[in-house]
């Protein structure tokens, strides 16, 4: 005659895949997170690429049309053709970050877009991004460091100045490394330096972090 289990023995395997699954999903969100950030760091890599190509075939600088244009953001129609993408979409995954899920109605995102009234989940989901999670460092009226109508060949320190970026750098925040949800200090962000044709993950305006 076959012995069923007892209550006794039952708990003491359900408590064992219990303290199974506390050990093994610390590792999986890990595992996730890093391969959200891998494929943001190729999105920007590809995109910087594109971003190349395009200035080589464009008096070496990407410039906007009026002084109103929002090139930070306007830059993405200008290098579809070197992505091989014909016209807008609003779900590309390549301008996607699989991380940015930043709900859009916090105040700190609500003032980089004054007076738009954004909503929503993620930056890559407003047409005011040209629904892009990505920036161009290109905005006209800030200075010397933006690259706006800039020869790319003038810059002087090109193994520092930013080309691309995640737009959660701009507003502070982090999408790989959020430690609060109004996150400003310390917020590490995938960015892509020009001349290296690569990104990586760190703070604005210090050396490549891990």
């Amino acid at each position: 005659m076959n012995r069923g289990f007892t209550v006794i023995e039952l708990l003491v395997v359900i408590a064992i895949i219990a303290i199974l699954a506390a050990l093994l999903l610390p590792v999986l969100s890990h595992a996730e997170a890093n391969a959200k950030k891998t494929v943001c760091m190729n999105n920007l890599h590809q995109i910087d690429l594109a971003m190349l190509m395009y200035v080589a075939d464009h008096a070496d600088a990407i410039s906007a049309i009026t002084n109103k244009e929002p090139i930070g953001f306007s830059y993405k129609m200008d290098i579809l053709p070197y992505l091989s993408r014909n016209g807008s979409s609003t779900n590309d995954t390549l301008f996607t970050c699989p991380a940015d899920d930043f709900d859009c109605t916090m105040p700190v995102i609500q003032y980089i877009f004054l007076f738009d009234n954004v909503a929503g989940r993620g930056f890559c989901h407003l047409k005011e991004t040209y629904y892009s999670s990505y920036f161009f460092n290109g905005e006209a009226d800030s200075g010397e460091t933006r690259m706006a109508g800039k020869p790319f060949s003038s810059v002087r320190d090109p193994s520092r100045r930013i080309l691309l970026g995640e737009l959660s750098a701009v507003a502070g925040l982090s999408a790989h490394d959020r430690k609060e949800p109004n996150q400003f200090n310390n917020a590490r962000n995938i960015l892509a330096l020009w001349t290296d044709m690569w990104a990586s993950f760190r703070f604005i305006g210090t050396e490549p972090a891990g």
